[in-house]
Formats: structure tokens, C-alpha cells, sequence
């Protein structure tokens, strides 16, 4: 089996190392626009090949693609790259992984069926949004729905401090763009565009995080929930940067037009591309630290599942933390959840339990019970569940 490893950047360099060491038969290809970056990998791998390659250019693709029966594809942001990948792994006829978590990629997929005929055309597998969210998360709204006799909704919620010196131009690329005027729900059956930042809805996570007011954001699990999932009125996810100033803060900055991507003449540069620059220097990290005296420093990510279960009304919640190291601010000796959860779905294309063709999300064909816990041994993660019965009673008047 060759596989390709596209993108050498944090995760793609964790899958293929942790990969390389677990399946010596496989044939390794990695391939980054930074050729440097490829082959300082494949030395530290020993046996793996070192590629270059333009994701924007359609014949550096073909190229590559030639070469390999599957690929992952860790490189981002994805609405600017995603669906040019997908067009070459569909005409190279290999099995396609990503780590995707844009909203409109997962949109056009969906609301375009040309993509799921011709991948089953090609006889492949064009599996998106593999990492931890989406991805895990996905599997926890899954298992969740396999939980009821019919699943009502699907309500996903994440927090995250506002750490201006932990995000990268990449990621705060990604922040704008989910947060930028209209994103992709599931609502009332059907999929909708929503304008971000609205829809505001206290989520109350377990301590030591809080209750916070989260709106919407634009991310991949309610389009291919909405979309996989049968008996669905609603996926919908929400997100807060914490403390309350720091997301007041983001939201005064997308509604300013900083996530705005059109070139502005008088500047040579989109205000998107301003402020990820300005933001990763160190004049803009002075300027938007935020204040966490007295916050927990971590993230975490709820699933809520609604549903019916031997006639009653069930409530199902799902809860991931991540707790930070406060001296470096990076996850305490864990593993890269995204890089565990993308390889272990890949493997699962290994080894031939993914059977289905076409285009695909997790849900669609992955075990979740096993893959949540392959996931939990890894990371050492906690998640806490908690499952209610919904009892609604009506009282009558008192008549004396």
C-alpha cells in the first residue's frame, strides 16, 4: 500500500511518524511545498520519500497522486485548497482522507452529488473531516444517536481561551473565516445559512469550565450530521472565546471587516491577510492578550444528543477537556488529538473496514464505540457523559 502524506506541518508529521513506526509495510510518501520540510521528516522516518508539491498547481497534483493508493491531506486552510485536492485524489482514482473543518467544503460536497457519483465512479473513498473536531466529535454524536430509537438533535458546543500567542496565521485564518458572515446549520430538517455570531445559547459545560453565551460558527459536523444522520431536525454548533472581553473582542474585529479576503488596493493586501500578520507579531500579541487571571487555562468541546428511546425523551451529553500546561500553554504530554484521530480513521481505510465508496464524513462508516475508545487510549483523554430522562408533565387546576 503507498500512502501519501500531504503537508508536513504539525500533524502531518505526527500521523506519518507514528504511522511509519506501527505499519512497516507501507510505502511513505511526503510531499509539502517545502521540500526542506519533506525530507527532514522522511531522515527522521528512514525508508519514506520526500516529494514537492504545489496543491495549487492541478499537474503537481496528478503527479504525486500518481504515485500512491491513498492520500491524507493535513493541508490547510481547506476552503482555499480542499475541493482541488478532492477534484485530482477523484481523477488519480485514490482514496482520499483530510482533516477539513471549513463549513463550505462540506457544503459543496453535500449540496453538489457530482462529487459522491464520481468518486463511486472511481471506485474510492473521499473521506473529510477526520480530525478531533470534526471528527472525534463526530463519532460522540454518532454513538449518541445510535443511543436512540430516533435521534432529534444534534447540538455541538466548543470554548477555547483567546490565546493570541498560541494561534498561528493559519489558525487565525481559520477563526475569521468560521466566524465571517454566513455559515452552514442544520435546522428544522433542512440545510441553512446562518449569520455567524448570531444564535447566541448559554451551554453550560461541567467545572472547571463555566456556563458561557456561545453563537454560531461555521464548521463541517452540522453539514454532514445533517446529512448522514437520518430522522435529524437539527445540527447546529455554537463556539465562545473565553474570557467574555476576549470574544466581545473577536467579534468587534470580524464586524469590522478584518476577516475580509477581497485585496484592498490602497493597502496591496486582503485585511485578512493585515491582521494575521499583525496579529503574529509581537506588537499585535501585546495588543490582544487577553486577561485569564483566574480562568481555566484548557479547552472543551460538548455534544449534546436529543432524542426518543422506548418513547421517552432522552437528553445525551458528551464533554472533552483538554486541560493546558500554563508555562508553555500546550496540552500536558498528550498527543496531537487531531493527528491520533486522523491516522486511526485512516487506518481504518488500511485495513479495509471503511466498505463504502463515495463521499463520506465519519459517521457514515466508521464504528464509533471502538473508535472512541482507540482515541481515549491514545490521548488519555476524559470524556464525561451524562444521560437524563425529559419528563413532562401537565398538573390540573385545583378544584376545591
Amino acid at each position: 500500500m503507498r500512502i501519501i502524506l500531504l503537508g508536513c506541518g504539525s500533524v502531518g508529521s505526527a500521523v506519518a511518524l507514528k504511522l511509519a513506526a506501527l505499519r512497516g509495510d507501507l510505502e511513505v510518501i511526503l510531499a509539502d511545498y517545502d521540500l526542506t520540510a519533506a525530507e527532514g521528516l522522511a531522515a527522521r522516518i528512514g525508508g519514506a520519500r520526500a516529494c514537492h508539491v504545489d496543491v495549487g498547481n492541478p499537474e503537481s497534483l496528478n503527479q504525486l497522486f500518481s504515485q500512491g493508493d491513498v492520500v491524507l491531506n493535513t493541508v490547510g486552510p481547506f476552503y482555499r485548497t480542499a475541493l482541488a485536492v478532492i477534484d485530482a485524489a477523484i481523477k488519480a482514482e485514490i482514496h482520499y482522507v483530510d482533516i477539513n473543518d471549513d463549513h463550505d467544503v462540506a457544503a459543496a460536497l453535500v449540496e453538489d452529488p457530482a462529487y459522491d457519483r464520481r468518486a463511486k465512479e472511481a471506485d474510492i473513498i473521499l473521506l473529510i473531516g477526520c480530525g478531533a473536531t470534526p471528527g472525534f466529535t463526530n463519532m460522540l454524536a454518532k454513538l449518541g444517536a445510535d443511543r436512540m430509537d430516533s435521534a432529534r438533535s444534534i447540538r455541538l458546543c466548543w470554548t477555547v481561551p483567546f490565546l493570541v500567542d498560541r494561534f498561528s496565521p493559519a489558525v487565525m485564518d481559520h477563526l475569521f473565516h468560521m466566524l465571517t458572515g454566513e455559515v452552514t446549520q442544520f435546522i428544522d430538517g433542512k440545510h441553512q445559512k446562518v449569520p455567524a455570531y448570531e444564535g447566541v445559547r448559554e451551554v453550560k459545560f461541567r467545572p472547571p469550565f463555566g456556563t458561557y453565551p456561545a453563537y454560531f460558527s461555521g464548521h463541517g459536523e452540522p453539514v454532514t450530521l445533517g446529512h448522514f444522520i437520518p430522522g435529524l431536525e437539527e445540527a447546529t454548533i455554537r463556539s465562545f472565546f473565553y474570557p467574555e472581553s476576549a470574544d466581545d473582542l473577536m467579534r468587534f474585529l470580524v464586524r469590522s471587516g478584518l476577516g475580509d479576503r477581497e485585496l484592498v488596493p490602497e493597502l496591496g493586501i486582503s485585511p485578512i491577510q493585515f491582521f494575521t500578520r499583525y496579529a503574529s507579531s509581537a506588537a499585535g500579541r501585546r495588543a490582544l492578550v487577553s486577561d485569564l487571571q483566574g480562568e481555566v487555562l484548557g479547552y472543551a468541546s460538548q455534544v449534546e444528543v436529543c432524542g426518543i428511546r422506548n418513547g421517552s425523551e432522552i437528553r445525551l451529553v458528551f464533554e472533552d477537556h483538554q486541560m493546558l500546561d500554563g508555562s508553555d500553554r500546550s496540552s500536558r504530554g498528550a498527543p496531537d488529538p487531531t493527528a491520533v484521530c486522523a491516522r486511526l480513521a485512516l487506518e481504518r481505510i488500511l485495513d479495509g473496514e471503511v466498505t463504502r465508496r463515495g463521499f463520506l464524513a465519519p459517521e457514515a462508516c466508521i464504528d464509533p464505540a471502538p473508535y472512541i475508545q482507540a482515541v481515549l487510549d491514545e490521548t488519555g483523554k476524559t470524556i464525561y457523559e451524562q444521560e437524563e430522562v425529559i419528563v413532562k408533565r401537565t398538573f390540573a387546576p385545583n378544584r376545591q
